[in-house]
């Protein structure tokens, strides 16, 4: 019995051991056959395409969660091994010709890149890879990076160029593959006439009206517009400018596309409105929307207006995605030159982004987008509605400069030091100009930062016309990895500060919540920070009452006489009286805000806390409180040995049991 028991508690242990073992193996993906004859292929799934020969296409959502069962994957684990996970096309379509390939491996999911297709020997059914300098032979095309969504389907988008006829048919296989198990997903495409739809057959989706205040000296080179070009593009469901046709209204309600303008982006007018081919001897004007940038460029015709201001015109255009139109309502004005700030321009505000960027990187960038308080600095700038802010960089000498030296969207290369510089040179990076001073594109020369390695600088957006400007401070750091902070939530929150410490409720519950905290207050290893450059949070000049900060937002070093003179108000959250505990340091002018930050970190995630700090207001003083004011008023102070100090000591002192720093 004593002998059975024993055996039965080992072979209960390797049972568990090997249960535990395998549990581990699910966590890792099997490396993927090379040879895909040989996949055991657990579904077939059917995907029947129809795409129009003159462009577009469809996102087609392919399911994966067979395959993730099958090898015992979860999706977030799946998530975590995308890499693994690949997909390999199979070319059938030849009716003597076994198979074609697009490449002689398999490609992870994660870098599926664009597959590009044409038809072989002018035989209707068959076709083969193709490469990027044959455009007007391209059948279709399939793009973009893929990601595996958190409900276990991935989409791939499936188009065509411009080598495709009505008529002509696709068939083929593609795989997604875990291990030697794959689902097979066999692809029928036809190719339709294209279908431009009538002015009757499109919906409008939106509307605006853009002011052109052109200035008389601007002629052929015009100058950019602001508007929203995102609003129109989320209107339309357009997945860029480049995709959208421009046209205007023609008397029989038709979509005119005649006269364009020499580039084919936009429409000459006359003062009437009505488009029409260019007479450089007449007063015309030009409205452009550049399809790559999807900015705005106004124009006239020179040497035939006078600028007094009475010269304007109005006129209509549309922007077209498929059924999809947005109508532009366009008031031009020939103005005076306005004189330009002399002097050196007035900075009026700032922000701080923080990018990453991969570090040697083997390909050029194509870029990363930018996201800034575009509003924030239209409104600091003191911007009209026909005012448009200048992306400058400064030079090595400390000038300032506009002149671009990047392509298409305009904006310039800068150097390790956060100089404007030419293309080429060592360790350069770059900001683009996508959209009439918005900041949408940065990236970096390949191969030559290594992990490790930042880049700090400044550019500006400039508004000429009042000589204010609005500073982006930006800092780049270089990593193995593109890893972004997670925000677990945000709010916003007005603190009111006093001489003697003012505390401000807080209600945890939803920081708790957000955060994943089950408990009702905050785990001893939660941590308080400050944003110390954008989205990077530490404990920058900590002390044991919080931190100290002055009329910038930013944390002062209160052991350094120039940030004890800085520093204008302690704050700090009081976890015993549950809020935000903010105390004066100097005198603060009535009616003065400060915004600043506070940050609670915890399990790698961030809160953050968006703070407007401004002086308590004096209150109406009942017998209540005289009573309290005289008993505060008799409140004596004490330095840190205990001993009592006078109003005159400078210097670190306690009060009613709480710390502040006299100046």
């Amino acid at each position: 019995m004593r002998n059975f028991t024993l055996r039965a508690f080992v072979l209960c242990a390797m049972t568990l051991c090997m249960a535990l073992f395998c549990e581990s193996v699910k966590a890792e993906l099997p490396t993927p056959t090379t040879n895909y004859k040989n996949l055991n292929v657990i579904k077939e799934e059917q995907v029947d395409l129809q795409m129009a020969a003159g462009g577009g296409g469809n996102a087609v959502t392919f399911d994966i969660n067979p395959l993730l069962e099958k090898a015992g994957m979860s999706v977030e684990e799946a998530q975590a091994h995308i890499g693994d996970m690949l997909w390999f096309w199979q070319y059938d379509n030849s009716l003597e010709a076994e198979d074609y390939y697009v490449a002689d491996e398999l490609w992870p999911l994660s870098k599926f890149g664009y597959w590009l297709f044409k038809f072989a020997d002018d035989v209707e059914r068959d076709f083969v890879a193709a490469d990027w300098g044959e455009m007007d032979q391209y059948f279709a095309w399939t793009g973009g990076d893929i990601t595996l969504a958190d409900d276990g389907t991935c989409e791939i988008y499936f188009g065509t160029y411009d080598g495709a006829k009505a008529g002509q048919k696709l068939h083929s296989q593609m795989y997604a593959i875990i291990g030697g198990d794959a689902i097979q997903f066999n692809i029928d495409a036809e190719i339709l006439p294209e279908w431009i739809p009538t002015f009757e057959e499109c919906e409008l989706k939106g509307e605006v009206t853009v002011i052109c205040d052109n200035q008389v000296s601007n002629g052929w080179n015009g100058r950019a517009v602001r508007w929203d070009l995102q609003a129109c593009l989320d209107s339309l469901g357009c997945p860029s400018a480049a995709d959208m046709d421009i046209f205007y209204l023609t008397a029989d309600n038709q979509m005119g596309q005649e006269n364009m303008t020499y580039d084919g982006l936009g429409f000459w007018f006359d003062m009437e409105g009505n488009p029409g081919p260019l007479i450089t001897t007449e007063k015309m004007w030009f409205f452009q929307v550049k399809r790559e940038s999807g900015s705005i460029n106004v124009g006239h015709a020179p040497n035939v207006f006078t600028g007094d201001g009475t010269e304007s015109s109005k006129a209509t255009l549309y922007l077209r995605y498929q059924a999809n139109i947005y109508k532009l309502n366009i008031e031009f004005t020939v103005v005076p030159d306005k004189e330009q700030p002399t002097g050196e321009w007035v900075e009026k505000g700032y922000e701080e982004i923080y990018l990453q960027g991969l570090a040697n990187y083997n390909d050029y960038s194509t870029g990363f987008n930018v996201q800034l308080d575009f509003e924030k600095a239209l409104e600091v700038t003191e911007a009209g509605p026909a005012d448009v802010l200048t992306l400058y960089a400064k030079t090595a000498e400390g000038g300032w400069s506009s002149t671009t030296t990047t392509t298409v969207p305009s904006g310039f290369w800068m150097t390790a030091d956060g100089k404007w510089t030419q293309w080429g040179a060592e360790n350069v990076y770059f900001f683009e100009n996508v959209n009439n001073g918005v900041i949408g594109n940065w990236g970096h020369m390949p191969g030559t930062d290594d992990p490790g390695t930042t880049y700090t600088g400044e550019i500006y957006l400039v508004n000429e016309n009042s000589g204010y400007y609005f500073t982006i401070r930006y800092r780049i750091d270089f990593v193995s990895e593109i890893v972004e902070p997670v925000i677990a939530g945000q709010q916003e929150v007005t603190v009111k500060v006093s001489d003697d410490g003012e505390l401000t409720a807080l209600d945890l519950t939803p920081v708790l919540e957000a955060l994943g905290i089950e408990e009702t207050e905050l785990p001893s290893d939660a941590q308080w920070l400050v944003s110390s450059f954008a989205t990077i949070y530490d404990q920058t000049n900590y002390t044991d009452d919080g931190y100290f900060f002055g009329a910038d937002g930013k944390t002062c070093d209160i052991q350094t006489d120039e940030g004890a003179n800085a520093a204008l108000f302690l704050l700090t959250y009081d976890a015993q009286e549950g809020g935000f505990y903010a105390e004066a340091q100097q005198e603060l002018p009535e009616g003065a805000t400060y915004q600043t930050k506070l940050v609670l970190n915890y399990n790698e995630k961030y809160y953050v806390f968006n703070i407007t700090v401004e002086p308590a207001t004096a209150e109406v003083v009942d017998a209540i409180q005289t009573v309290k004011m005289e008993h505060a008023q008799q409140s004596q102070l004490f330095n840190l040995n205990g001993q009592v100090v006078n109003e005159n000591y400078r210097g670190i002192v306690v009060k009613n049991g709480k710390k502040r720093l006299k100046m």
